[in-house]
């Protein structure tokens, strides 16, 4: 009789949880938005929330190349790419290149350590072109719809995507000659 208790338990809990991972995932992507925005669009205006509280909208970054870096604190690969990010740290604060690492909303639903300690941890100090902060559900669903574990984009000054990827630490190699162009 106890065991039969203890497995209707565990079906149970584990039926909650697949109904807990379902709904992350439909909120993620929800209805209205199709493949994401590419290469030519304009950024959207969402937002994302500093460590200390502080909402910036992207707008806000006109004016400068930006380079901004949705990540999983959880993700091995998202730690390499914020490692390899802070290595050229002085090569984009020499370039005015504005550095958003953002952990996406509820960090795609599992527990990963703050943004903040994961940028630290993997990147070190960074110079004050960089920011970490934590993705609003309306920006990575715009920025994220197929639920990487990693999205990057180069946003040019005047708010056009000018290079989109996935997986930085394997395709940091197709962004640096871009960069490298960039006046």
């Amino acid at each position: 009789m106890v065991g039969m208790r203890f497995r209707i338990i565990i079906i149970i809990l584990m039926a909650v949880a697949l109904i807990a991972a379902a709904s992350i995932v439909l909120t993620l992507h929800g209805s209205g938005h199709g493949v994401g925005i590419t290469v030519g669009d304009q950024a959207p205006n969402d937002w994302f929330t500093l460590p200390n509280g502080t909402i910036i909208y992207l707008d806000q970054l006109r004016g400068h190349y930006v380079l901004l870096y949705l990540v999983t604190t959880w993700c091995d690969a998202c730690a390499l790419g914020v490692s390899m990010l802070g290595h050229d740290a002085a090569a984009y604060a020499a370039r005015g290149i504005y550095v958003v690492i953002l952990e996406q909303y509820n960090d795609l639903g599992y527990q990963g350590m703050p943004i903040t300690s994961f940028v630290q941890s993997f990147a070190g100090k960074l110079p004050g072109n960089f920011m970490e902060g934590n993705a609003s559900l309306q920006l990575t669903k715009t920025f994220n719809p197929t639920l990487q574990l990693d999205v990057y984009y180069l946003v040019s000054p005047n708010g056009t995507i000018i290079y989109r990827g996935f997986n930085l630490p394997n395709t940091y190699g197709e962004l640096l000659p871009i960069i490298a162009k960039l006046k």
